[in-house]
């Protein structure tokens, strides 16, 4: 059954566009909400959950305080290189995509930062995590095979 909606009147056109014009939010499969941040750069950045956008300020006023260097955000690594199987289909490289990474100064060194050498610095992997699907599990895994330690927060 269609309805002209031009046909109806005034308050009743109104009624029916918003109900045909309300989107529904779709929850999130674990709960989580969206959270979003100015970035340095002006533009604004969304992250998927307030956990993860908590994390991203305490890494800034990290990096601000010269404890750590070189922020990265959603880091890809690969894990395992795309290739043509027998059949010649293509199979997709695995890839793990990092919530963080940056250089880490040791803790002996806090307080004297410009007398503690480069190759002093730690590389770090950070990932916030909420819940531990298997696919993490199995990628976690893959990484630290590779000698990258994931640090869940």
């Amino acid at each position: 059954m269609k309805i002209d909606v031009s046909r109806l009147g005034p308050e009743a056109q109104r009624q029916v566009l918003s109900k045909m014009l309300v989107v529904k939010a779709r929850e999130s499969k674990y709960g989580s909400r969206k959270a979003v941040r100015m970035m340095p750069n002006g533009e604004l950045r969304r992250f998927d959950s307030q956990k993860e956008a908590r994390r991203y300020d305490e890494l800034t006023a990290r990096l601000r305080a010269g404890m750590i260097r070189d922020l990265r955000l959603q880091h890809t690594f690969t894990l395992q290189e795309g290739y043509v199987n027998s059949d010649g289909d293509a199979v997709r490289a695995i890839t793990y995509k990092a919530d963080f990474t940056y250089w880490e100064m040791p803790a002996f060194w806090r307080g004297y930062e410009e007398q503690c050498p480069a190759d002093r610095w730690n590389f770090v992997v950070e990932d916030v995590k909420g819940v531990r699907t298997e696919a993490y599990k199995i990628k976690k895994k893959l990484m630290e095979e590779r000698g990258w330690r994931v640090r869940e927060i």
